[in-house]
């Protein structure tokens, strides 16, 4: 397999060739390769989509990207395609604040932004609606991304402040699409996909987008299955002129086996170097996770008249987790590892039941303009666990430098379904108000508020509900913003916003055993600068994030608030076109994230497990200005240094990645074709990805790694028929 893939990047001048010589021989004289291309293959020019101009920030409507007092990012579909990315971890890097904190992979983890944990539900939508984040997510499907850095409480309700993902699906398009994708990736993974769109009559009143995708075959190690296979629909009525009714739904299957899993060590354990990810004597061939998630949604959009619109949806989504995944313990600093796995007799499933109403309108008060919003926004989440645990193997000791190979001891099937039970129920509604008020040109103004109730219950295996907790309160935020120039806005708010609290542990010397608190209250301060100039947009944001966190305090067994962690930041960001055929995606952050009056005295003012100090990422595009249909790309990311434990006495080093890529569009007879070629980790960097503690409380326990993959090819035609 080796041999095959080092003749992956000559393929696009391989096709080329051989299409040029047949129809030189007149073998094949309906395939024509010309070097101007007829139609729209702008989302294959350099540098498309790195540039933003709107945003949809929930509440707020849609609105200019320098008018908007929040730092935020945006991962358009032509990234995605261009550069071949097939996870939200694959878009997460493009940006200088996020991470993926894996938890079951990196295709299982939470999506987290200016170092906060993020949660299951809270911080991640589809089209405003909220979803699971911890399951295998298909970004094909996806018009862009949008992340909100900041907290967000005061316009979507309790949530951590690791800020709002808010992901954007595909929808119908003006002009007749049929888009055909043959991929491979590494080893033997071959993917087909179909991108569809358009109307089915000639007043265009019924739209409709198709996304059809099937990957399947080897993946990155020996002996790997790497499957994906989606279908998603988005269909459109435009009832009358100012009212459309849309409606959307995709099932998507995740199936992943042979890679390696987490790898767990004790505080008295300095993390070593990360072993080499392609070594399949990590992994188990049969042993990985099987993830099927569905999602149903709709929304109706109308526009009372000029001034006012009203947007109203419901969505539903059912995610279903099997994991049987191979954990290694480090138990010294040499890299000796224990190993053992535990079967489930069911998989985990995980139930979404969403909703979101907004009334956006313009008035006039003298001289002073409101953007007015009204809105309520929420959920109700239901989980689903296995009535019975499976066994458990384990294996002798080896070493994760040199490992020994791991022989399946079960029958090797990841069960995807079994008996499951109700385990809990969270949810949450809110109801905000928000006003952007204009007093002048230069000087406007930013205030919302949002009333939120939040309940959590929790079932026994034998269906009676044994805890109910019932709370609320208030999540502010206010902005004032202030244009220098018309293209340049300077910004200062501040926001606090509310996140479940706490439970206390159900110990028995524990005086409020069982017990949740009353929601945390999170706080951030930020002043920030936006300029949408020459082509670019320019961003630097100043920051100060305060999220509070309980613990048993010994002197009197009761558990409660009494430590935060703070993180202090500044964020840099400069997207668009640099120069003639030259464009760059990237920005920087650097970061002091703090634990300060943790439960351990040895973990007080340290820094926080898994996240690094300076984080950065450039991706740049070049094409020649005599030659604008073959563009060149490389990605450069660069993640610091992270603390590996609690006392901050392990270390994981920082690392450095390559991603080198180029494209060619061409016509291949009249057909518009663009032929993609990425290398990932071009010089094989083994390296931990993704580093998560055992609590956010400083209880200095047995942190969790994953490591990051190596070195990997992918290529790719896209046929614009």
């Amino acid at each position: 397999m080796e041999k095959h893939s080092q003749l992956v990047p000559l393929l696009p001048l391989v096709i080329a060739l051989t299409a040029s010589g047949a129809q030189a021989a007149g073998t094949e004289e309906e395939i024509i390769v010309t070097g101007q291309p007829s139609g729209d293959t702008t989302h294959a020019a350099s540098g498309a989509g790195f540039k933003t101009n709107d945003i949809d920030p929930g509440p707020l409507g849609n609105r200019a990207w320098v008018d908007t007092p929040y730092s935020t990012t945006t991962v358009q579909k032509e990234v995605v395609e261009n550069q071949q990315a097939q996870s939200v971890s694959d878009l997460l890097k493009y940006s200088p604040s996020t991470q993926m904190q894996a938890r079951g992979g990196m295709d299982v983890g939470r999506p987290q932004s200016r170092g906060m944990q993020g949660s299951v539900v809270a911080n991640s939508r589809l089209d405003g609606l909220n979803i699971v984040a911890t399951t295998a997510f298909p970004v094909e499907m996806l018009e862009r991304m949008d992340v909100l850095n900041s907290l967000t409480g005061a316009l979507y309700g309790p949530a951590s402040p690791a800020g709002q993902f808010n992901f954007v699906a595909k929808r119908p398009t003006e002009e007749t699409l049929n888009k055909v994708t043959f991929g491979y990736q590494s080893r033997s993974a071959f993917t087909g996909q179909l991108d569809l769109g358009g109307h089915i009559d000639d007043g265009k009143r019924f739209g409709y987008r198709i996304n059809v995708l099937n990957q399947d075959g080897e993946g990155s190690l020996d002996d790997s299955t790497r499957r994906r296979r989606l279908l998603a629909v988005a269909l459109d009525w435009n009832i009358q002129p100012g009212t459309q009714l849309q409606l959307d739904a995709s099932h998507y299957e995740f199936i992943q086996k042979g890679y390696p899993g987490s790898f767990s060590y004790g505080p008295g354990v300095k993390l070593p170097s990360a072993p080499d990810p392609q070594n399949k004597n990590l992994a188990l061939s049969t042993a990985g996770n099987e993830l099927t998630t569905d999602t149903v949604s709709t929304r109706l959009i109308h526009y009372l008249n000029d001034d006012w619109s009203l947007t109203t949806g419901v969505g539903w989504q059912q995610a279903d987790r099997a994991m049987r995944s191979v954990s290694s313990k480090i138990i010294n600093n040499q890299g000796d590892i224990n190993r053992s796995m535990k079967d489930s007799t069911a998989a985990g499933r995980f139930r979404v039941l969403s909703n979101t109403t907004t009334l956006n309108g313009h008035v006039l008060t003298g001289s002073v303009g409101h953007d007015l919003a009204l809105s309520t926004t929420g959920y109700v989440w239901s989980r689903y666990s296995a009535t019975t645990n499976g066994p458990s193997y384990s294996w002798e000791s080896t070493n994760m430098y040199h490992p020994a190979g791991i022989n399946e001891q079960g029958d090797g099937k990841i069960r995807t379904g079994g008996h499951r039970y109700k385990s809990g129920v969270d949810s949450q509604q809110s109801i905000t108000l928000g006003d952007i008020l204009t007093f002048t040109p230069k000087w406007s103004a930013m205030l919302y508020l949002s009333q939120s109730w939040l309940q959590s219950q929790s079932y026994g295996k034998n269906g009676h509900k044994t805890k109910q907790t019932d709370k609320n309160g208030l999540s502010p935020t206010a902005a004032l913003m202030y244009k220098i120039t018309p293209s340049v806005m300077s910004y200062i708010s501040y926001a606090e916003s509310l996140e479940q609290g706490g439970t206390a542990p159900t110990d028995s010397d524990v005086k409020n055993a069982g017990q949740t608190l009353d929601p945390y209250r999170s706080k951030q301060y930020e002043i920030g600068l936006k300029a949408d100039v020459s082509g670019m947009n320019l961003g630097a944001a100043l920051f100060r994030l305060e999220r509070p966190f309980a613990w048993v305090d010994s002197a009197d067994n009761v558990y409660k608030e009494q430590g935060e962690q703070v993180n202090k930041g500044l964020e840099l960001t400069a997207s668009g076109n640099v120069w003639q055929g030259l464009n760059i995606y990237s920005g920087v952050t650097f970061l002091n994230p703090k634990l300060k009056d943790t439960v351990n005295a040895s973990t007080s003012n340290k820094q926080v497990v898994g996240v690094p100090k300076v984080q950065a990422n450039l991706l740049a595009e070049y094409s020649l200005p005599s030659m604008p249909q073959w563009v060149y790309s490389a990605n450069v990311h660069y993640t610091g240094r992270r603390a590996a434990n609690d006392t901050n006495t392990a270390w994981a080093g920082s690392y450095t990645t390559w991603d080198l890529g180029t494209r060619y569009t061409t016509n291949v007879g009249k057909v518009p074709t663009t032929f993609r070629v990425v290398v990932n980790n071009v010089f094989d960097k083994h390296y931990w990805a993704s580093i998560f503690p055992s609590g956010t409380d400083g209880n200095n326990g047995s942190p969790s790694a994953f490591i990051g993959s190596g070195r990997e090819v992918r290529a790719s035609v896209t046929l614009d028929f």
